[in-house]
């Protein structure tokens, strides 16, 4: 009967050990324990970390030990069976990893740990055997709690916060409570009065400490002290994207227009967007503001707005039939490369070949003459002004104009289509367009082929200038020699006579007979033979 009380003083001892243990200083560092996280140093930092309480094994496990074997208590209960059965004593035993929830019947609780045990008290009820490995064990005032890493274990002492590091803790206390483990992996723990903020980087969380705002930068852990230092939202610093809602506006030259369009904007001053965008506290003043005004839905529909008013002011300025005379333009040209020529309708290379002829050709014809058709790369078709770059930029500096008084800068407005409203208007612009079109088309080839004609007659008549040139040249070069032989025969008096006698006979054709009867070839033979037998 003496054996309960001597268990119960051994597992208040052996308490007392530990308790004294760690009051003196006989616990692991926090790196030991993985507490070097950002989160865990900055609880640590502010001295929240409460380790009083955490036990480094299981073994100081405030529990009665194991006081009986098997075989005695099979003993006990077959000599002192109707004791047994009348509860006047209990045997029982318990696993490793688990510890039995015991009452004393006086107010007490105890646990009851790894072995064999016997209470002879009839006053002690044995409850069940609850595994202490994970999750929390509370019996009484009688705590046994295990916090996994990456939680915080958060408990109440009278109503203040106790926060408990990864381990194992024991309590023995009427006033402390545990309430629950918190993970770390969310962005915002809060924990009764404390609120643990993690702020990714991108972002901006906005907070309001007794109604004055801050603002958290990103890329940090911060905590948020007493109660009336409240998280609000948080406001991303990323690039944004959204498509406009169809507008329907109308052109200066009062036609009705369907317009898309897309807005790339971005939040520039976190502080400014916050004071003047948002919501921060309910209309009827409770203590939570709804989630719908904490969002950034409002400060984004305003921005869409703003876009939606300034690119509707963009239009009013545009004559959309500007647009169809752009598009005619564009369908009948070409781009053609310096020097080259246009022949019914499409690009050929000039007579000659390559950009020299061009070229020989661009120098000898007058500026007036020269064909239209050779045109300037840098000579460009018109852009639609509704899709004009420089244009645009007046759009969207009036948007962010408005928009940079809170916080937030427009840095694109793009129109993605654009077509009138009515249906039989854009099938007339359209038919006009294409009418336009093909008359320009006919007209460039008419001219290429004005172009080729004249360029083909002018060919031909430097073809003819060439010629005459080189005949005349040739005859020239033919006097010359014969001026030179005439100077060499000159030099020998028989020489003289031979030439004059060949040209005779070569002026007598043979249709012609000479009064000898002989062939007019041999004339010159006989007049030779004369010569040398009047020489002689």
């Amino acid at each position: 009967m003496e054996s309960a009380p001597k268990m119960q003083n051994m597992g208040l001892d052996s308490k007392e050990e530990a308790y004294s243990r760690r009051h003196c200083g006989i616990v692991e560092s926090a790196d030991c324990h993985s507490e070097s996280t950002p989160a865990y140093r900055v609880l640590n930092a502010h001295n929240l970390l409460d380790t009083r309480y955490r036990l480094e094994t299981s073994s100081q496990i405030d529990a009665v030990p194991g006081n009986a074997t098997r075989s005695g208590n099979l003993c006990l209960m077959s000599c002192c069976l109707p004791c047994w059965a009348c509860g006047l004593f209990k045997t029982f035993a318990v696993s490793s990893g688990q510890v039995k929830k015991v009452e004393d019947g006086r107010g007490g609780f105890l646990f009851h740990g790894q072995g064999v045990h016997r209470i002879c008290d009839p006053f002690y009820t044995v409850g069940k055997a609850t595994t202490y490995q994970q999750g929390c064990i509370q019996h009484g005032d009688l705590t046994l709690v295990v916090v996994e890493q990456g939680y915080i274990g958060f408990a109440l002492e009278k109503g203040q916060p106790v926060l408990l590091p990864p381990g194992m803790h024991q309590w023995r206390s009427t006033t402390m409570v545990f309430v629950k483990s918190y993970d770390l992996n969310n962005n915002v723990v809060r924990m009764g009065p404390l609120t643990l903020v993690t702020v990714d980087s991108g972002y901006c969380a906005v907070t309001e400490d007794n109604g004055q705002q801050k603002i958290l930068a990103g890329g940090d852990i911060y905590l948020l002290t007493h109660r009336n230092w409240k998280f609000q939202k948080y406001m991303s610093q990323k690039i944004q994207s959204n498509n406009l809602k169809r507008i329907e506006a109308t052109s200066a030259d009062n036609v009705l227009m369907a317009v898309d369009a897309t807005v790339i904007w971005r939040i520039t001053d976190v502080s400014s967007a916050a004071l003047n965008a948002g919501e921060s506290i309910a209309k009827d003043g409770a203590d939570t503001c709804p989630q719908d005004l904490r969002s950034i839905e409002k400060l984004q529909g305003d921005v869409l707005k703003q876009a939606e008013a300034s690119l509707a002011a963009f239009i009013g300025a545009v004559n959309y039939s500007d647009t169809f005379n752009v598009a005619a333009a564009v369908q009948g040209s070409d781009t053609v490369l310096p020097g080259a020529l246009l022949v019914a309708g499409r690009p050929v290379e000039a007579p000659g070949g390559g950009a020299a002829a061009s070229a020989a050709g661009s120098a000898e014809l007058p500026s007036q003459n020269r064909p239209t058709a050779l045109r300037s790369s840098a000579m460009q078709p018109a852009s639609s002004p509704l899709f004009d770059l420089g244009k645009m930029q007046t759009c969207l500096n009036h948007a962010s104009a408005v928009t940079t008084t809170y916080g937030v800068t427009i840095m694109s407005i793009n129109v993605v289509a654009a077509v009138p409203a009515n249906k039989e208007l854009m099938v007339s612009l359209a038919a006009g367009a294409v009418a336009a079109a093909e008359a320009q088309k006919f007209e460039t080839v008419a001219t290429g082929k004005a172009s080729a004609a004249k360029i083909e007659a002018r060919g031909s008549a430097e073809a003819e200038v060439f010629k005459a040139r080189g005949e005349a040249e040739a005859e020239r070069v033919r006097a010359e020699g014969h001026l030179q032989a005439a100077e060499l025969l000159n030099k020998s008096q028989v020489a003289v006579k031979l030439a004059m006698i060949d040209r005779t006979g070569a002026a007598l054709d043979d249709k012609k007979t000479f009064f000898f009867g002989a062939d007019p070839k041999e004339m010159g033979g006989l007049l030779a033979t004369s010569l040398f037998a009047g020489r002689s």
